[in-house]
Order: C-alpha cells, then sequence, then structure tokens
C-alpha cells in the first residue's frame, strides 16, 4: 500500500488547485483534470463510479447522497485517476469494450481494499488539507469540543465522521 504517497498527492493537488481557504471546490478540480461530474441513480451501497474511456473520463455520483458525501464521492473517484487506480487489475475494476470503470462502494470505507484505503486517504487530504485545517484549528481557543469538531467539518463542508478521522490522523484532538 503506497498510503503516504496517496497523502502527498492529495495534499499536492489541494494546494495546485484547491485554493487558500475551505471548502475545496472538488468539482472544479474534477473539471481542471478534464474529468467530468455527473449525477446519477447508482444502485443500492454504491456511491460513485470512475468511468474512463479514450474519449471520455466521467466520475459519476450516487444523486441521493448528502452534500458531503458526493463532495467526498468525487474527491475519491479524483484519488482514482490520479493515483491511476483505473489502470490496475483487480476485482475494483471492470473492464468491458475499451471502458475501464471503478467503483466506490461500501467496500470503499472497510478499511479492506488497499487501493480503495488509499482514494480515501487522497480524498481526505484533497478536502482537507493539512495546512488549512491546521490554520483554522489554530484559531480554536483551548482543547477541541464537539462543538468545534462540527463547526470544522462544516466549514470543509464534509461529514463530522471524516472531520475527526482527518483530526485524529493529524494528532490535532487531544
Amino acid at each position: 500500500m503506497k498510503i503516504m504517497f496517496a497523502r502527498a498527492q492529495g495534499e499536492r493537488l489541494a494546494r495546485e488547485l484547491g485554493g487558500e481557504k475551505p471548502p475545496i471546490n472538488v468539482e472544479q478540480i474534477a473539471r481542471k483534470l478534464g474529468l467530468r461530474v455527473a449525477g446519477a441513480k447508482l444502485g443500492a451501497g454504491v456511491s460513485g463510479l470512475l468511468v474512463t474511456n479514450d474519449e471520455e473520463k466521467c466520475i459519476c455520483v450516487q444523486a441521493a447522497d448528502s452534500a458531503e458525501r458526493k463532495r467526498f464521492t468525487i474527491a475519491h473517484e479524483i484519488g482514482h485517476f490520479q493515483l491511476r487506480h483505473q489502470f490496475a487489475e483487480g476485482t475494483h475494476v471492470h473492464v468491458d469494450h475499451g471502458h475501464l470503470i471503478s467503483q466506490r462502494s461500501t467496500r470503499s470505507s472497510q478499511g479492506i481494499d488497499p487501493i480503495e484505503v488509499e482514494a480515501n486517504q487522497f480524498a481526505a487530504c484533497l478536502l482537507m488539507p493539512s495546512n488549512l485545517l491546521r490554520t483554522e484549528v489554530s484559531q480554536i481557543d483551548g482543547p477541541l469540543r464537539d462543538g468545534d469538531v462540527e463547526r470544522l467539518a462544516s466549514k470543509f463542508k464534509v461529514s463530522e465522521q471524516a472531520m475527526t478521522i482527518r483530526l485524529s490522523t493529524l494528532r490535532l484532538l487531544g
């Protein structure tokens, strides 16, 4: 697994294309990378798909998901694209008539598949880059409380669970 590389790539992309304050506009980043983003009914347990072929590259997100979930899914699929997972062999990739398809499903969040773990780590770093998160945390008086985590999650437009995990990873929770 190349978790450190995935994290570094997420941080790099956030610096280069994400702007100087939260929230990071992942749809704009996708467009800059040549990825079209579309909402669709993807079926039970599927949050997103990365579909690439010679003519088009597209991220499809579950239309019924919350805005925060969609943002994480888009960042996750950008991670697959940037880390070139769509060309890796395995059960997470389906090749059919020149289309390479990688899907984000419940397996993605279980920490089982190394490629999914890498894409999740990439997504967390893209949506909550350490420099921006540390700046926001430095403005909070005292140790972080539940309300602070909630406000940070709202500011970065991510779920509280994603924010809690990211803060823990950066050792910013006491």
